[in-house]
């Protein structure tokens, strides 16, 4: 995300607006941090982002003060602070399908010795919020804060299933439905298919269609309102799965989603699905 040089002279804008420009860099800053997984130089940054060196430092050293930065002394470079993860978690304290799935998660974990993934929606893309690894840990797949597409994930089916048909239409349309292996669904006709069979049997299926080897099985939660508001998965390596395996998988995932549904006040009526 670059930023003009016309934005880098305050004198150009209105007070106000200039302020408006500060924050909105400081964001730009910290949403680059939050997509390294090494430190990274003022310099460096700058170029990254598309702002001078001093605009940068300057910008950096509030966000230092802050907590939300982390400087490292050693060799002058900067990562994101605690005060990032803590207003990050601030929004997970605020999804009540965070709580009332976490045990229900540790207890599929437990139970199948397999890593089990809790997502949401958010505008056309799904979004990890929590993620507790299996004996057998898939750390390639996804992690807590990543993002996949809807269309080619078990989570993401579940979910795109039963939402309203607009709502779905619009996600389906947003983008081209890339391509990740030889068996992800790319046609929008051929999605809407799926969905289908996913409203109708309860459960969705990823069948190496976001990564080569790698089988998941997942499940929509919904509010007391009736309406899906996050999903469940859980991934397994598709070597040697045997469809006594799968079928107890599917199983345990069904059930475990129609459990946390439960606890968020979800009767088995006014289900919001429309995609039929």
């Amino acid at each position: 995300m670059a930023i003009s040089s016309g934005d880098l002279n305050p004198a150009a804008k209105p007070r106000g607006e200039s302020k408006v420009n500060s924050v909105d860099r400081a964001l730009v800053i910290l949403e680059y941090l939050g997509t390294q997984t090494k430190e990274v130089g003022v310099r460096e940054l700058g170029q990254a982002i598309g702002l001078s060196k001093s605009s940068v430092h300057r910008i950096l050293q509030t966000l230092r003060a802050r907590g939300f930065v982390r400087w490292n002394p050693d060799n002058a470079r900067y990562s994101l602070g605690m005060r990032a993860f803590e207003v990050g978690c601030g929004i997970l304290r605020s999804m009540e399908a965070h709580g009332a799935a976490k045990p229900y998660l540790e207890q599929l974990v437990n139970q199948l010795g397999e890593t089990a993934f809790l997502g949401v929606l958010d505008d056309t893309e799904l979004v990890y919020i929590d993620k507790i690894d299996g004996r057998r840990s898939v750390r390639m797949y996804a992690d807590i804060g990543a993002r996949k597409s809807m269309h080619s994930t078990a989570i993401g089916k579940a979910l795109l299933a039963h939402l309203d048909r607009a709502e779905a239409d619009r996600i389906i349309a947003a983008r081209p439905l890339a391509r990740l292996t030889k068996n992800t669904i790319t046609d929008a006709d051929g999605l809407r298919q799926e969905l289908e069979k996913v409203r109708r049997q309860g459960y969705a299926e990823d069948n190496e269609e976001t990564e080569e080897g790698l089988y998941c099985a997942g499940a929509p939660l919904f509010n007391y309102s009736g309406r899906p508001v996050a999903s469940i998965s859980v991934a397994v390596p598709k070597i040697g799965l045997q469809n006594v395996q799968r079928e107890r998988i599917v199983k345990a995932v069904t059930q475990a989603a129609q459990e946390i549904s439960g606890r968020l006040g979800f009767t088995g009526r006014g289900k919001a699905s429309t995609l039929g």
